[in-house]
């Protein structure tokens, strides 16, 4: 999959491809967060992963998300065939919800988002990105492993987001 997003990449200047290393799944978006809260973040995030084991999920497939007619952005989805994925965001959800924070209004919708789609894009540029995106329908799932929660700091530049790892937190394994 690497050298077609390459291909496609040298080709369409309004694709912004997400670098390998800020390739995530959000769990919950923060925004601007005062200093005297993101202790409650970590603290809530604690609890959470403590009933948490490592899980496995899938990338199931490439979706480009519209607006209108025009692309916006092109996600990898994300299979949570077995539903842990959807339980470690509901708890955060509930834990960070006792702490003050508001719950999403949206529901978890898994995905990792691997280009941003500038506006003014050529019609060539959306065809090349449309025919990538059919090219990997047919690809086999590709399964990984969760093993950590990540607190994330991103600063928006203009050449993309920059994320910075503020804590790490790992998943319990379970010893029978």
């Amino acid at each position: 999959m690497a050298e077609r997003v390459c291909a496609v990449a040298e080709r369409a200047a309004k694709v912004r491809w997400v670098p390998v290393e800020n390739i995530h799944i959000t769990l919950k978006f923060f925004g601007d967060t005062p200093a005297e809260r993101k202790a409650v973040i970590e603290d809530a995030m604690e609890r959470v992963v403590a009933k948490v084991q490592p899980f496995d999920l899938e990338i199931a497939g490439v979706k480009i998300v519209r607006r209108g007619r025009r692309p916006q952005m092109v996600w990898a989805t994300v299979a949570d065939s077995g539903g842990e994925l959807r339980q470690l965001h509901g708890r955060t959800e509930r834990l960070l919800e006792q702490g003050g924070f508001a719950r999403e209004r949206r529901p978890l919708s898994p995905h990792i988002t691997l280009a941003r789609v500038r506006d003014g894009i050529a019609p060539w540029e959306q065809q090349k990105l449309e025919e990538w995106a059919e090219t990997q329908r047919d690809l086999a799932p590709v399964p990984f492993r969760v093993e950590d929660v990540v607190l994330m700091q991103s600063e928006l530049k203009p050449q993309g987001a920059e994320y910075t790892v503020r804590r790490r937190f790992k998943l319990q394994e379970v010893i029978s």
